[in-house]
């Protein structure tokens, strides 16, 4: 598979769904083909399944989502 890199003011496919934090809005994760791809620091990414639990980097908060139609 090719390197993808998503930068700001680029569309995603309308199939991508963005996870944003409950509390500020910050980018989590994005859904793709029923997986959760989750991107860190220094190069790390993950595809996971779910339910997905991710602490937001930008505020702190606790994030959960059980089902990937309840973004």
């Amino acid at each position: 598979m090719a390197n993808q890199s998503h930068s700001a003011g680029v569309n995603t496919p309308s199939n991508d769904r963005e996870w944003r934090c409950s509390s500020c809005a910050k980018l989590l994760g994005v859904c793709r083909d029923g997986q959760m791809h989750l991107r860190f620091a220094r190069g790390h990414e993950y595809l996971v399944g779910f339910p997905v639990v991710a602490t937001c980097r930008g505020c702190g908060s606790l994030n959960t989502l059980t089902n990937p139609a309840l973004r």
